[in-house]
C-alpha cells in the first residue's frame, strides 16, 4: 500500500476481516484481508475512533491544499524507518517507497507473476510494474538457464 493511501484509511475501512480501500492514483479498490498481526496494531488505532474518523494520527484529506503536511508527515515516516534500519543494522535504503518496491522484487523472486504483481500495486500497465522490479542476479539466470536447457 502507498503511503498516501494509508495515511488516508479511515475507521470505516476496516471490516472484521478486511482492509478496503481506493488506490488514490487509479481509484482502483482493494480488499486486503487482515492477517492476525495486522489486527493488533488496527485495533490499537480503532480504539475510541469514529467510523469517518482517520485510522492514523495523520489526518490527511488527500487534497492538494494539505499536500505539504502529507509530504511532511511521509519524511518523518521515513526519517523514523532510518533510526530503526540503523539500530536494526540493516544495510541499504529504506523508505515507504523502498518497503513497497521490495515486497515486489520479493515476490518476483518467489515466483509470483508480473500480472499478479502488477495488479497488486494497482498499476495501470505491465510497463510500470516492470520498471520498478529488481532484475534477477545472474545466479538465478544461470540456474534457470541450467534447469530449462538440461
Amino acid at each position: 500500500m502507498n503511503f498516501i493511501d494509508l495515511v488516508q484509511l479511515k475507521v470505516k475501512n476496516v471490516t472484521e476481516f478486511h482492509l478496503h480501500y481506493k488506490r488514490s492514483k487509479s481509484d482502483k479498490q482493494f480488499i486486503i484481508k487482515i492477517t492476525d498481526e495486522l489486527r493488533e496494531i488496527l485495533n490499537f488505532y480503532i480504539t475510541n475512533k469514529a467510523p469517518y474518523d482517520y485510522l492514523f494520527p495523520t489526518n490527511y484529506d488527500g487534497s492538494t491544499k494539505h499536500y505539504q503536511k502529507y509530504k511532511s508527515q511521509r519524511r518523518r515516516m521515513n526519517e523514523r524507518l532510518y533510526i530503526i534500519v540503523e539500530e536494526a543494522g540493516i544495510e541499504g535504503n529504506f523508505t515507504t517507497y523502498h518497503i513497497r518496491h521490495s515486497w515486489a522484487t520479493i515476490a518476483k523472486y518467489m515466483g509470483v507473476s508480473t500480472e499478479l504483481i502488477s495488479e497488486s500495486f494497482g498499476h495501470g500497465s505491465l510497463r510500470t510494474t516492470q520498471i520498478y522490479l529488481k532484475d534477477f542476479e545472474s545466479e538465478v539466470l544461470d540456474e534457470v538457464n541450467s534447469m530449462v536447457t538440461s
